[in-house]
């Protein structure tokens, strides 16, 4: 009786180890090239990012760009408050995680939230020194004038220091200031709450009451994290006896905890370990979902977004063209939801089909044009402006130095008057009376 007791009761202790033990948890291991070529968070390649052997282009036959309409985002940055709030949740539920002892602990003060970190200035410099080298015979001989080249950014200091940091790469050694040259610009900005240009989600009502009603949103969030997130938290609470068990709301931020180990100090061992590459992906859905119902073509009225902008583009292009404006080059820094609600407005950067809660893991790995997956920090969309022989007007859109198709034009490079057709009533959109509240 007692030798079998004592059977029993080595048996227990031998599987409560077991459940215990933290080197039989599993852990994943990922180099960070792996993570940022696989296009999972906002970190570009260094090796684009920092490219400097870089060609000219090639214009079209009998054609010269005359004018450059640029909207780029903001470098790397810290994380945002929301999601500093939820690391501070997840650093009580692994304080007693053995494996967790060395990074548990949530390294980002909410004052630096949303702030430009170090790679962040790099990106926009060597953004603007790429410009010199890809646009050559454009910028040859331009001096700066603020009436020839203009600068706008939104009203954060991650994106007004991006704008500056642009502005010194494009200008590097042709400026009148110090040793080093520096060109000083002029970086006009508005109040998030009347910049409809470039923050038009921040000064429309309309579209936060729409957004806030969103119900197609809410029901596939619901569902997604009934459906997939949960069972993630579920065994990750397991394997690592995690009490209390680790909400399934956590679980997007485990993600982008991962993202700003890997941004900040270039480490896969930590929150990204807890993660294999499915759970890695799955996660990257969780926020491309709520990108496309919330600030993409989930929301019928997302569609109207980036009308001021356009509208702003073709009043720039058309008073150039018809000599009523000096202005070569119109610079913008902004944030990914500005690219989205442009991108949307344009018919472009859409999948074949809605990004729903329960679309098959086969097609999740297909997705592709979501800001997650293709406008990373520092981001360029350019759109180039040409004249040609027998008075042709051509339009080419680039991201990323990328030629992107605009629905309707039916080829890279689209005539002026049709690209006017095509964005057809996105023109002289008066979005401030759209967007006022009933």
């Amino acid at each position: 009786m007692t030798f079998s007791y004592l059977v029993l009761y080595s048996a227990s202790l031998f599987a409560l180890f077991i459940s215990y033990n933290p080197i039989l948890c599993k852990r994943y291991k990922y180099t960070p090239d792996e993570l940022i070529n696989g296009h999972l968070f906002y970190l570009e390649p260094a090796k684009t990012a920092f490219a400097l052997d870089i060609k000219p282009i090639s214009y079209p036959d009998k054609c010269e760009l005359v004018q450059l309409h640029l909207n780029t985002r903001h470098g790397s940055r810290y994380p945002e408050p929301t999601d500093i709030v939820n690391y501070e949740k997840l650093e009580k539920i692994f304080a007693n995680v053995h494996i967790a002892k060395e990074w548990y602990k949530n390294p980002f003060p909410a004052w630096k939230a949303f702030k430009l970190i170090k790679r962040g200035e790099l990106e926009p410099y060597y953004d603007g020194i790429q410009s010199r080298k890809r646009y050559a015979k454009f910028w040859k001989g331009v001096e700066y004038d603020p009436d020839v080249i203009k600068f706008q950014s939104t009203d954060t200091s991650r994106t007004g220091a991006s704008a500056m940091a642009f502005a010194e790469g494009l200008f590097n050694g042709k400026g009148p200031l110090d040793t080093c040259k520096s060109q000083p610009v002029y970086i006009s900005s508005l109040p998030g709450y009347l910049d409809y240009v470039l923050q038009p989600q921040v000064a429309c009502p309309r579209w936060y009451l729409s957004i806030l009603n969103n119900t197609d949103y809410l029901e596939q969030a619901y569902i997604y994290g009934n459906k997939t997130l949960a069972p993630i938290a579920e065994r990750i609470s397991k394997e690592y006896n995690l009490n209390p068990s680790l909400d399934p709301h956590l679980m997007p931020y485990v993600f982008t905890y991962c993202e700003f180990w890997l941004v900040h100090f270039n480490r896969t061992d930590t929150w990204c370990s807890l993660l294999s590459p499915k759970d890695l992906l799955l996660l990257r859905y969780h926020w491309d979902i709520y990108h496309y119902h919330v600030l993409q073509y989930g929301h019928p009225f997302n569609k109207r977004m980036g009308c001021v902008y356009l509208t702003q583009l073709v009043t720039g292009v058309d008073n150039f063209l018809n000599g009523k404006s000096y202005m070569i080059a119109d610079i913008k820094n902004s944030h990914s939801y500005s690219l989205l609600a442009l991108f949307t407005s344009l018919g472009v950067f859409k999948e074949k089909y809605p990004l729903t809660a329960d679309l098959p893991y086969e097609k999740i790995k297909e997705v592709k044009f979501t800001d997650l997956a293709s406008i990373p920090w520092s981001s360029t969309v350019y759109f180039e402006i040409y004249t040609c022989q027998k008075n042709e007007v051509l339009i080419r859109m680039v991201l990323n130095f990328k030629p992107m198709l605009i629905p309707g034009c039916g080829g890279e490079y689209c005539k002026w008057e049709k690209f006017k057709e095509v964005i057809g009533d996105q023109i002289g959109c008066d979005l401030q009376k759209e967007c006022a509240l009933p």
